[in-house]
Formats: C-alpha cells, sequence, structure tokens
C-alpha cells in the first residue's frame, strides 16, 4: 500500500464509522445525523465521483470507498426524509418537494464543477468546501437542537480523523494523482480540524453534563 493509499483509507474507514453511527443514532433518537444540506452536497459528491472515478481509474482504493459511503448516506437520507420534517416549518408535502429539488440541484452543481475543474481537482475542492460547511453545520446543529439528539462523539471524531488525514495527505505530503501539493487544501484544512475540534468538545462536555443528571 502507497502513502497516498493509506492516508485515503484512514480518511474512508474515519467517514465510515462517522456515517454508521449517523445512521444508528438517527433511527435511535428518530432523527438525522448529518445536516441536510451537506448530506445531500456530499450524496451527490459520492455518487458522481463514484462513477467517474470509475470510468477514471478503475479499481482505485478511493472508487470502493466511495461506493461504501453512497451505500450508507443512502440510510441517512431515508432518516432525514422521514423525521427531517418535525424540524421544519412547512408541509410534509413540501418538505418532501423542498428537499427533492436541492437534491437534484446538487447533482447539477457536481456536474458543472466536474466540467469546470475535472475529476481530481473537481473532486478535492468541491468535496473540502463541503466539508468546511458541514463542520459548521455541525456546530450550529449542538446549539440549535435542546439535547445531543442525532449527535455523537462517535461521528465528530471519526469525521475530524478522516478529514485530518487527507488535509496531511493533499495540502503537506502531496500526491502525484493529485498534481502535488495543494496549500489551499491545508489552509481550509486546518479551519475545518478547529472547527471539529470545537464541536468535539461541545459534545463532549454536554455528554458529561447528560450523564451527570441521570
Amino acid at each position: 500500500m502507497t502513502v497516498s493509499s493509506l492516508f485515503i483509507a484512514i480518511c474512508g474507514i474515519g467517514w465510515i464509522i462517522a456515517y454508521v453511527e449517523a445512521l444508528r443514532i438517527g433511527f435511535k433518537d428518530k432523527s438525522y445525523g448529518i445536516p441536510f444540506l451537506t448530506l445531500a452536497l456530499n450524496f451527490s459528491w459520492e455518487v458522481y465521483y463514484t462513477f467517474q472515478g470509475y470510468l477514471v481509474f478503475g479499481s482505485h482504493v478511493s472508487t470502493y470507498v466511495n461506493c461504501i459511503w453512497v451505500l450508507i448516506d443512502i440510510g441517512i437520507l431515508y432518516t432525514y426524509f422521514k423525521y427531517g420534517h418535525r424540524e421544519v416549518k412547512a408541509s410534509r408535502s413540501t418538505f418532501y418537494v423542498q428537499a427533492s429539488v436541492f437534491l437534484l440541484a446538487c447533482f447539477i452543481i457536481q456536474h458543472l464543477a466536474f466540467e469546470q475543474l475535472g475529476i481530481i481537482i473537481g473532486a478535492l475542492y468541491v468535496g473540502y468546501l463541503i466539508n468546511f460547511l458541514m463542520s459548521f453545520l455541525f456546530v450550529r446543529m449542538y446549539f440549535r437542537r435542546p439535547d445531543l439528539k442525532g449527535q455523537s462523539l462517535l461521528i465528530a471524531i471519526p469525521k475530524c480523523i478522516g478529514t485530518f488525514s487527507t488535509t496531511i495527505l493533499f495540502g503537506l505530503i502531496g500526491s502525484k494523482t493529485a498534481g502535488g501539493v495543494h496549500e489551499p487544501i491545508l489552509y481550509i484544512g486546518l479551519i475545518i480540524f478547529v472547527t471539529d475540534l470545537i464541536y468535539i468538545y461541545l459534545v463532549a462536555r454536554e455528554s458529561i453534563a447528560l450523564r451527570t443528571v441521570r
């Protein structure tokens, strides 16, 4: 296994753990564990670049990881469509239509980014921008919900580790496939890392407080 494959595998495993936990806690709490804005963007990214990645790179570790992400994300999307209407001020029919239209729009965004940036740069930078947004929306989710409903350290910590591993790879070490070192990825990744640490702290503090009360 190459250094690049190792870091990608760490990222993949971290996100798989986070996704499985988001799926589990979504059903447990009758909620959803990933903010829908980034869930839709993430799902469209994974589907689009799994397909394009297979066409370009064939049986690469990133293609297999993306496939697993897609399958788990289908389940997380189900939890959003099943329980998400409880957190929005709209009728069920309006909620379903709006969510479906936005999901379709996300696929169009991925296609436009791919057409303009290509598979490598498109996947890398769009993926990191989605990740950047997700970190801030996790913090927002924490303050919007009255408790840790749909939230868990087993989502926050693996997500942080998984993203940080590819930040090191693409932002410091460099990947031949990705065209070397990308300094903007390092800066974006460090902001994500700090935001993720803040979220981990918030969730850990609340978890301790809830256990103390019980």
